[in-house]
């Protein structure tokens, strides 16, 4: 009987502006764990939507003028970011000496984190205008990473306490624990004084995904 497949560490990222810290956080983890690393790039449907409206324009960077915007801008910026997020795992898996992919699918963040939870019990969530955290690969660090985990009574949460001390360990990082009771995980993704929310995935909602200020470790 052949022995099951490693699990893959997954790194779900909607926008490569994200991706250098949350590759790192994910390359680092995977290789703690001895797992394989599998980048999955988000492209989303609503943006091409939004560009096929005959009335969609955009401000361009270089003049001070409107100019339309059509889907086809929107699969060239997909291109141009699945690029720049396929170099920069190369570099980071390199480093550390990890197995990886790379692949896209189409939709929504909120809707890959569900639709993709079979695959893995880690998840790092990376989304636009989440600022990544100041991991190792930039010398010297000035200071711990600031983790916080979410937790309840749950065996899923006992685990992510586990993968969140693991992660503090690996990466140098101070490890906070908070309770969770009312829209404690809503309260802990809209915390900017953290750089990695731990969640077990009971207490993910999209509620909670539509306000991370930082990236978020998914366990379970």
């Amino acid at each position: 009987m052949n022995a099951p497949a490693p699990r893959h560490v997954l790194a779900l990222l909607d926008d490569a502006a994200a991706a250098p810290d949350v590759i790192e956080l994910s390359t680092a983890l995977a290789q703690q764990l001895q797992r394989p690393l599998d980048v999955v790039y988000v492209e989303s449907v609503p943006a091409l939507v939004a560009a096929a409206l005959p009335f969609t324009q955009v401000l361009a960077e270089t003049r001070a003028q409107w100019t339309a915007f059509a889907p086809q801008d929107v699969e060239s910026g997909y291109r141009a970011q699945l690029a720049r997020l396929r170099e920069i795992a190369a570099r980071a898996t390199m480093r550390r000496a990890v197995r990886w992919s790379l692949r896209t699918v189409r939709g929504a963040l909120a809707q890959a984190v569900v639709e993709l939870h079979a695959e893995s019990d880690l998840m790092v969530v990376g989304t636009a205008g989440v600022r990544p955290p100041a991991l190792a690969r930039v010398a010297p660090v000035r200071r711990p990473l600031r983790i916080a985990v979410v937790t309840d009574d749950s065996p899923v949460a006992a685990q992510a306490r586990e993968v969140a001390q693991q992660v503090a360990a690996a990466l140098g990082g101070v490890l906070t624990v908070h309770r969770a009771s009312g829209d404690a995980a809503a309260a802990a993704a809209r915390d900017r004084h953290c750089d990695l929310l731990v969640l077990p995935r009971g207490l993910v909602a999209p509620a909670v995904l539509a306000t991370l200020a930082r990236p978020a470790l998914v366990v379970g």
